[in-house]
């Protein structure tokens, strides 16, 4: 009786810590809408790049009130939005040097004035995107763009959770993943966890003393996994589709590259690495996705840019396999700027 007793005593004061927890910093007396996917907003902490490449410096990062990067704009002044992960994040990127600062700074020397936001979040994958596009961007008061740019591809690799795909997610579980702080934690740490196993945290890559192989370190899956889970990957970018012209604008998909893979006389090479998938493997996976946004846009008759089979990268251009160092965003930003040059 004595140990039920203790045992009792301390279910409760845990559960007590918990209701307080949840009252603090949960979402359950919502002040704001935008509380409901808990996004990051009025953001002001000091960054440091000095680890990852070379002239990375320390520098502020800020999201504005509305969960937008930056020091805030006027949301009815911008035009161009931009939706995505860490690639559009570009969190160890000076504001400045963004590649929607570069896109913004040549589009005005064009003779476009014209605002771009970044509504970039590290991890986001299309899943990620159709959330934002239901419950943050429609909430943001007069944010009326004319296009939206969906830089994607790379996370949707990683996505296998079949539960979460079809997005039939229950009504109990996705307000406990709006508004429990609890929940959002576990989430948190597990994300780390998995981006962390495959290799999509920032961290600095020696390249010039990688090793390079033609061949794959997992086999490839069946032709039948493939083809459903592209086939589900489309069928999201189907629902981004929908939810960016409900909000009276043109969405706009761009495909995504990697450091780890290239092409040497038109074979496909990558880096060795020490465990799971090498460059070759992740080479190809990305190119398949590249190829279901390719003919998404075509299906569908919305427009794609071709990032990853028009820009060519360098040395120098990359701090690891995904995220771009200043000189890259400055590829990138000059790059769309050519093409949107005619369409804002």
């Amino acid at each position: 009786m004595k140990l039920l007793r203790v045992v009792a005593v301390n279910l409760a004061v845990l559960l007590g810590l918990a209701v307080v927890v949840e009252l603090a910093f949960g979402e359950w007396i919502a002040p704001h809408p935008l509380g409901r996917l808990a996004i990051p907003r009025n953001v002001k902490r000091t960054i440091s790049a000095a680890p990852l490449y070379p002239g990375g410096g320390e520098f502020v990062y800020r999201r504005d009130a509305y969960g937008l990067r930056g020091s805030g704009v006027d949301p009815a002044r911008i035009r161009i939005l931009t939706v995505g992960g860490s690639t559009t994040n570009q969190l160890y990127l000076p504001e400045e040097a963004t590649w929607q600062a570069v896109l913004e700074r040549a589009l005005r020397r064009a003779g476009r004035d014209v605002v771009v936001a970044n509504a970039g979040l590290d991890g986001q994958s299309t899943l990620g995107m159709i959330a934002d596009l239901d419950l943050w961007i429609p909430y943001i008061p007069n944010l009326r763009p004319r296009l939206v740019l969906v830089y994607v591809g790379i996370n949707d690799v990683y996505l296998q959770d079949s539960w979460r795909d079809n997005l039939h997610v229950t009504k109990l579980n996705r307000e406990l993943e709006q508004r429990s702080a609890l929940v959002r934690l576990w989430s948190t740490g597990e994300g780390w966890l998995r981006a962390h196993r495959a290799e999509l945290n920032h961290h600095a890559v020696d390249f010039a003393h990688a090793t390079w192989t033609d061949q794959p370190a997992q086999p490839e899956v069946s032709a039948e996994q493939q083809a459903a889970a592209l086939a589900a990957y489309k069928g999201r970018l189907a629902h981004i589709a929908d939810r960016i012209e409900r909000l009276g604008a043109a969405p706009m998909f761009i495909t995504q590259v990697r450091s780890d893979y290239r092409f040497d006389h038109g074979r496909l090479v990558g880096i060795v690495k020490p465990s799971g998938p090498n460059g070759v493997d992740q080479g190809r996976a990305l190119r398949s996705i590249n190829a279901a946004t390719l003919d998404f846009c075509r299906e569908r008759l919305v427009t794609c840019l071709d990032l990853a089979g028009e820009v060519v990268f360098e040395a120098g251009d990359f701090y690891d396999y995904e995220h771009n160092t200043p000189r890259g965003a400055e590829k990138i930003g000059l790059w769309l700027a050519g093409k949107l040059g005619g369409r804002v």
